[in-house]
């Protein structure tokens, strides 16, 4: 058994920067020595909470001087990508640990990827809902056919499509055994000028999702009541549902009067834990992996892009922007209700 201990550097320390802090300093095999942000407040109380020695404001002077096995990034997802891709080029680090979304785009999605596989470096996104145990259970029976061929799954959230839907995507796509996806059609309203963490957000939207199996994912977003039930698997034979009174995973099948409900099972590891044995090469990959989180980011994008293009996007997407952005920037969607906000972090303005 290996007893490395990985060095790690944080950049981008707020919440969630803290949240990956806590949990490196729980693992015994890695050290966060070095954290790094463009506020001295948020560096300095990150630092001061979990004992970092080595503190910076430009994370060039980090990788100057730090010897750096893994660089975790916190940061908001409109600087994610270039922060990732100058971390692959500048460094010798075996480990890239970003969070959701991955980028602000599909390109820089693929920017990211590709500047770590030229490295040999191992790019894992924390879309943490892949080691939920609800979650697990529901991808192991519909695998052995609790419920015959999935044919739709619904999922629905709030706040933005890059904000959550990045979650709600990648766990449907996890939950019915990451199967390919084939094209999408979509929906976008964005009459006010609303953001998200300083990327541009819409109002509202939905998509659909059809995958090669023929399976349907139904995503919904901010729209009208009444509410969609947003946890429900349908089949060739049964229903699927997580969730139920008792906490466990809920299934009628076709050959059944009543609902069964299947407690989950332990977890055996976390995202965390998890990349390490793939930076140990006890595992293959890891479930969060860049090629992985790229797919949310193309099935995001690609809602978008529907409405751009008003018609079906067959994936591989090959728009490489945003096209949300650019609906925005050439008119297509004007905005209708001036005067700008952000719905996580308040603008100059706003304050």
């Amino acid at each position: 058994m290996s007893d490395k201990i990985y060095r790690v550097a944080i950049i981008g320390c707020g919440g969630m920067g803290r949240s990956h802090a806590r949990a490196y300093q729980n693992h015994p095999r890695t050290e966060v020595v070095a954290a790094m942000d463009i506020n001295p407040d948020a560096v300095n109380k990150l630092a001061e909470e979990f004992s970092v020695p080595g503190v910076y404001l430009d994370r060039k002077k980090m990788f100057e001087k730090e010897e750096l096995d893994i660089v975790d990034v916190t940061t908001w997802q409109n600087v994610r990508a270039e922060i990732t891709v100058d971390a692959a080029k500048s460094t010798d680090v075996v480990g890239i640990f970003g969070e959701k979304p991955m980028a602000a785009s599909y390109g820089e999605a693929l920017d990211m990827v590709e500047a770590c596989e030229k490295k040999g470096i191992k790019l894992a996104i924390g879309h943490q809902r892949r080691f939920n145990a609800l979650n697990t259970e529901a991808r192991r029976l519909i695998q052995e056919g609790a419920i015959g061929q999935p044919q739709t799954m619904l999922r629905r959230d709030g706040l933005g499509l890059l904000n959550r839907g990045t979650h709600e995507l990648d766990e449907m796509c996890y939950i019915l055994g990451d199967p390919k996806a084939l094209w999408v059609i979509g929906q976008v309203s964005r009459e006010t000028d609303k953001w998200e963490r300083r990327v541009r957000c819409e109002d509202l939207c939905m998509g659909l999702i059809c995958f090669e199996d023929g399976t349907r994912g139904i995503y919904e977003s901010d729209l009208p009541e009444p509410k969609l039930r947003g946890d429900v698997v349908y089949g060739s034979d049964g229903i699927l549902r997580r969730g139920g009174k008792d906490g466990g995973v809920m299934v009628l099948n076709n050959k059944q009067t009543e609902w069964q409900t299947i407690p989950p099972r332990e977890p055996e590891t976390n995202q965390y834990k998890e990349y390490i044995d793939w930076l140990d090469g006890k595992i293959e990959t890891h479930r969060n992996n860049g090629r992985r989180a790229a797919i949310a980011m193309e099935l995001m994008m690609a809602i978008y892009e529907s409405l751009r293009i008003k018609s079906v996007v067959t994936l591989p997407l090959e728009t490489r922007e945003n096209p949300l952005d650019l609906m925005v920037e050439d008119g297509t969607l004007p905005v209708l209700k001036p005067g700008r906000y952000d719905i996580r972090a308040p603008f100059p303005e706003q304050k």
